[in-house]
């Protein structure tokens, strides 16, 4: 098995300990396709990320191919929605996200995923008996699973 350290590109390494870069810091209109400091800064969030979080079942030389998988499904976001779908992901997770977590947060204009359990629960109730916002939910959780978009 091998360390993570050894793992993580030189290139990576943040000596001033700071995770993902505040928005000034970065551009904001350049998807991370096109934005190489961008595409380096998720890689080393993704590392900082496996120290910090509950990661089941993945050693650290995984780790290229968990940052690869990101690069790839969040290539065509601007790395300040990354960022900022990451930080909405961690308030309420203390597991390592799926690249899927994130892109639905940046569609979803950050908004938590979808839960076809909480879609089941509201149906499950009677009509006259939903509010508004359980209305809403489930009106775009329908539109979502039909289309994938918000």
């Amino acid at each position: 098995m091998q360390h993570l350290a050894d793992i993580m590109p030189k290139v990576l390494a943040n000596p001033s300990g700071q995770g993902l870069q505040s928005p000034s810091r970065t551009s904001n209109s350049v998807t991370l396709i096109d934005h190489p400091e961008g595409r380096l800064e998720l890689s080393e969030f993704l590392f900082q990320c496996f120290d910090a979080l509950k990661v089941y079942g993945k050693e650290p030389d995984q780790m290229k191919h968990v940052n690869s998988m990101f690069q790839l499904v969040l290539a065509d976001y601007p790395i300040d929605k990354i960022r900022s779908a990451f930080t909405y992901y961690l308030k309420f997770n203390s597991d390592l996200p799926a690249p899927a977590d994130i892109a639905t947060i940046i569609e979803r204009g950050n908004k938590p995923p979808f839960d076809r359990a909480v879609y089941v629960a509201i149906s499950k109730k009677q009509a006259e008996d939903r509010t508004s916002d359980e209305w809403k939910y489930m009106r775009d959780y329908e539109h979502f699973i039909v289309t994938g978009k918000n």
